[in-house]
């Protein structure tokens, strides 16, 4: 089974503002079975305007950070953030090498 992603992508303007959701985010990933895989305060933008920030969390199928993105725990973070950040959050499904399109 392919893995599934959250990316998300933009800006942070207030770090200090921000450190309450980046503590629950992180002391929950655990128990909905996510991981960091990616974590940049600092991406370089060539070819877009996607943010300084760039952020990938796996989670071990789509259907498990859909789940995670809608459950109740989650839906009380966001409040957290979106003072102080404009970002993106795409759910997405990662690559199954040599599977058919």
């Amino acid at each position: 089974m392919a893995k599934g992603y959250w990316l998300s992508t933009g800006f942070i303007k207030d770090g200090e503002g921000m450190q309450p959701y980046l503590k629950a985010l992180k002391d929950w990933l655990p128990s909905v079975n996510g991981e960091f895989f990616v974590r940049d305060l600092a991406t370089i933008e060539k070819e877009s305007t996607l943010g300084h920030l760039t952020v990938i969390i796996e989670f071990p199928s789509k259907e498990d950070a859909v789940s995670a993105y809608e459950s109740e725990e989650y839906q009380k973070m966001i409040p957290l953030r979106t003072p102080y950040s404009d970002l993106t959050l795409t759910i997405f499904e990662g690559f199954k090498l040599f599977s058919s399109y």
